[in-house]
Formats: C-alpha cells, structure tokens, sequence
C-alpha cells in the first residue's frame, strides 16, 4: 500500500464506472481532444475500450483524459459542484467529482439549492418602465408638464364663469395633440 504524507497531493484515482466510460464516448470534442494528444489522430473504433484498458494503470494516459476533460468540458476549472440549475449527464458528473477529489454524493451535496419561482398563484408584477404612469402612460418631462400647466391656465382664463367654452377646449386639444392628430382621428 502508498503511504502518503501530510501535503503530498498524490491519490489513488477511482475506478471508472461503465456510465463515465459511456459519457465519454458520447463527448465528441473531448474524446477527439484525448484521441488527438495521445496519438495525433481522431478516435477511431474501439478508442474508448483502449482508454478503459490503459487508464487503471497507464499515469501518462490517465493524465492526458483527466486533462482533457477539464480543460474541454469544464474550461480548464476544476468544478467543485454543480452549478445552480444545471442538469448534468450522471457521467459527466462522476467525472467533476472524481477531478475534484470527492464522491459524486458529495459532489452533489456540495451544490447550491435551486431556487425555482412559483408556477401558479400570486403573479409578480414587472417592473414599471421609467417614465411611465400607473396606467402605461408615458410620464411628461419637466419642459412637457411646464407646457400643459401654461396651456392649461391660458385655457381657465377664457372661463365665463365656472364654464369653459368648448371651442377652447376643442383648440387646446389641438394643440397638444399636434398635426398628426386629425390623420389618428380618422383612422378611429
């Protein structure tokens, strides 16, 4: 049996299981990677039953896959668990945790909790847009709302009364509508 010493980072790697092996298999990109590192070709038929047979006990092969696989599947970083939401292939999982140095159980024990949003029940409301009113209008600009207030008291001047005529009403509305309004009337 090894001994190993305090700092010494060396560790008997786990034995493969088939659905790993069968992961592998399905990974193009890596298996095309490993294939090209360690022959200078593509994988050819029975590539993965070569790998099945030298990794145990080859260090130079088990190396290169263990390296390929991170560096492909996993960009280079060792993952220490699974991310939020993500939905691994069991193979591909037992491969993370065999390169973190854990089992899979612990390996996915050690991933946060997803945190899923209810789908029935209470609605969230989106949030508002700037500029806009409780009722989707468009809030005026201070520049705007200066010139409504300005049409506004021109238009309490022409008051008899309590009463507004109508037509300063109808020229008011004009106003603020612009050219376009009577081509949106129209089309009403």
């Amino acid at each position: 049996m090894p001994q190993h010493h305090p700092g010494d980072h060396r560790r008997e790697f786990p034995r493969v299981p088939a659905y790993a092996w069968a992961w592998l298999q399905r990974s193009r990109p890596v298996l095309a990677e490993v294939s090209h590192r360690l022959t200078g070709d593509p994988p050819g038929t029975g590539f993965v039953d070569y790998l099945q047979e030298r990794f145990p006990h080859d260090a130079f092969t088990r190396d290169i896959v263990v390296g390929v696989i991170a560096d492909v599947a996993f960009n280079g970083r060792i993952p220490r668990h699974r991310p939020a939401g993500a939905s691994w292939d069991r193979g591909l999982t037992w491969w993370a945790a065999a390169i973190a140095g854990v089992t899979p159980q612990e390996f996915d024990a050690a991933s946060p909790p997803v945190v899923q949003t209810r789908l029935f029940g209470v609605e969230e409301q989106p949030p508002s847009r700037p500029g806009r009113g409780a009722a989707g209008r468009r809030t005026p600009s201070p520049s705007e709302r200066a010139a409504l207030v300005a049409a506004l008291r021109d238009l309490v001047r022409t008051a008899q009364g309590d009463s507004v005529p109508v037509s300063a009403i109808r020229e008011l509305l004009r106003q603020l509508e612009g050219p376009h309004s009577a081509e949106r009337r129209d089309r009403q």
